[in-house]
């Protein structure tokens, strides 16, 4: 195993448990070291990564657990919504390792992870809000559309095989860097004119 990729799982182990303290923030420290770690991983040169990719998922279930311990200190319904989510989730996990069909991950989608981070924005920011079955399910559809589209790019269509994400950033800063550029020279230059007015 190389510095770098022990580095990285050493980080994603221990920014989750923030979770279990603050839910909320640490929903998403933990959503975003998961978004983050192969962009991380292209800034630093410790060896590369090594079967990273194997690594990711259990890494994904290991936080998402921690959210699912959390979310049995709820209210019934939504700690049966989030148990249940949960365990479907670990379902599609569970079937995709036994078989290497990324399918099952489309199919199982971790809607668990965009219901625990809404309950717990909730419970922060609106608790007196009742989360009754009927507004659950209106809830769970609206989730479930971004969480369908994030499954299809990444595990049905594979979009994103491909992509480095480094390269990515720097194309979008160059892009908005020459964006700006060209916007302040057009202030500039139209600047003089107004004043005349």
């Amino acid at each position: 195993m190389t510095q770098e990729t022990l580095l990285i799982i050493v980080l994603r182990i221990l920014l989750p448990l923030t979770i279990l303290r603050w839910p909320l923030a640490g929903g998403i420290i933990a959503l975003l070291a998961d978004a983050l770690d192969i962009v991380f991983a292209s800034l630093i040169d410790l060896g590369g990564l090594w079967q990273y990719h194997n690594l990711d998922k259990y890494l994904d279930t290991y936080y998402l657990g921690l959210e699912a311990i959390v979310a049995q200190r709820w209210l019934p319904i939504p700690r049966t919504a989030a148990t249940l989510l949960f365990v479907y989730r670990l379902t599609g996990v569970v079937l995709f390792e036994a078989t290497n069909i990324r399918l099952f991950l489309f199919f199982f989608p971790a809607l668990f992870e965009n219901f625990f981070l809404f309950y717990a924005a909730l419970l922060r920011f609106a608790p007196d809000y009742e989360l009754t079955l009927r507004r659950l399910g209106m809830w769970l559809a609206i989730l479930l559309v971004p969480k369908m589209i994030q499954e299809y790019v990444l595990h049905y269509q594979r979009w994103l095989d491909d992509v480095v994400a480094v390269d990515v950033i720097e194309d979008v800063a160059r892009s908005m860097l020459g964006w700006f550029g060209q916007a302040r020279l057009s202030l500039a230059i139209r600047w003089p004119a107004n004043l005349r007015l």
